[in-house]
């Protein structure tokens, strides 16, 4: 099974680029100018910083490695940057006995590469916990300004609920509710990862996942992301009512429209949509409530669809939205998500 997504080789191999070039400006502050110091540079450089941001990527996907970030943060920060250390030590002592340059005793010189070569980790782990706390992707386009003026994009939205949340919280209490969605936030997560969809935001017990519309239609991705997501959370049942007590079930709704995109706030500046579209997919998932459905797909989305084998679709009617000419139809959606624990299939339709 492929470690990484296929794009995110590209990441370690432009980051990699990018560390051969801050490599050679570290050999020329050290040595005197010479092709085998520049080979040396770049060869430190790219290394350690193919390999860092190849770990940090990792991270996501990995379960053991992935497991790290349930330990305390700061015993966390530790433990990751022993390993890294350690890491870091072994290639610089590798390209120390290959390529000896220095007249500095051999210890001293592993010293100051490996210094070096930790600072240039830390960098790199620095701006991936940004990123994470902002969102993949976030912190790249608030950096090059792409929505420092608002602007209109047609989007595509996952909205993943939890069922029955009020009750189940009311049951367990509020710190166990908690840590129950977290832990269920972390099940579905690398199906989102996984599929392309970007986590938009978590409000209260529900993700709101978005893809540019011609990115979701795409074979179908959103729809094979919500299997993906759904499957993920069915196996874990048996484990979220071994450690909470509670089996639960999601609820999805599924749209695509028009919104405005910008940046937002100054003491905390993050990127936001705005507009009708996301109104109306938060009055889907109420109105999949209501009717004890569990997936409902609006018709803009349907209509931009090529439905992929196992999933089928059932008029469930319309709902009346301000501003909208016509009320908007609705679909129930059913599908068989594969259950990765047991490989066996489910069928994800009307709730009970």
């Amino acid at each position: 099974m492929t470690l990484l997504h296929p794009r995110q080789y590209w990441i370690v191999a432009g980051v990699a680029l990018v560390g051969a070039a801050i490599g050679v400006g570290y050999v020329l502050v050290r040595f005197q100018f010479a092709w085998d110091t520049i080979a040396r540079g770049v060869i430190i450089g790219a290394l350690i910083s193919g390999t860092m941001v190849f770990a940090e990527l990792a991270e996501r996907v990995n379960p053991f490695l992935a497991a790290l970030r349930r330990l305390p943060f700061a015993l966390f920060l530790l433990v990751r940057m022993a390993l890294r250390l350690l890491v870091i030590v072994g290639i610089m002592l590798a390209i120390r006995l290959l390529i000896p340059l220095d007249d500095a005793p051999f210890a001293e010189g592993l010293v100051f590469d490996a210094i070096f070569a930790l600072g240039v980790s830390i960098l790199i782990s620095l701006v991936f916990e940004i990123d994470r706390l902002l969102g993949p992707g976030t912190l790249w386009r608030l950096l090059t300004g792409g929505y420092h003026t608002p602007r209109i994009e047609h989007r595509a939205f996952l909205f993943l609920d939890l069922e029955g949340s009020t009750a189940i919280a009311a049951r367990i209490g509020p710190e166990r509710f908690l840590a129950l969605l977290d832990h269920l936030t972390r099940i579905v997560s690398p199906a989102f990862l996984a599929h392309r969809g970007e986590i938009y935001r978590y409000v209260g017990d529900a993700i709101i996942v978005s893809w540019p519309v011609e990115a979701a239609v795409r074979d179908a991705r959103i729809l094979r992301c919500l299997g993906d997501a759904v499957g993920r959370l069915l196996a874990a049942r048996e484990d979220c009512q071994a450690r909470f007590g509670v089996a639960p079930f999601g609820r999805a709704a599924l749209h695509a429209g028009p919104v405005a995109v910008g940046e937002v706030g100054e003491v905390k500046r993050e990127i936001t949509f705005l507009g009708d579209t996301l109104n109306a997919v938060a009055k889907m998932e109420k109105f999949a409530g209501e009717r004890q459905l569990r997936t409902v797909l609006s018709e803009d989305l349907l209509a931009r669809l090529d439905l992929p084998p196992g999933f089928a679709v059932t008029p469930v009617g319309a709902l009346e939205l301000p501003g909208r000419e016509r009320p908007l139809g609705l679909y129930a959606l059913d599908f068989r998500p594969v259950v990765p624990a047991a490989r066996r299939r489910v069928r994800f339709t009307r709730s009970g």
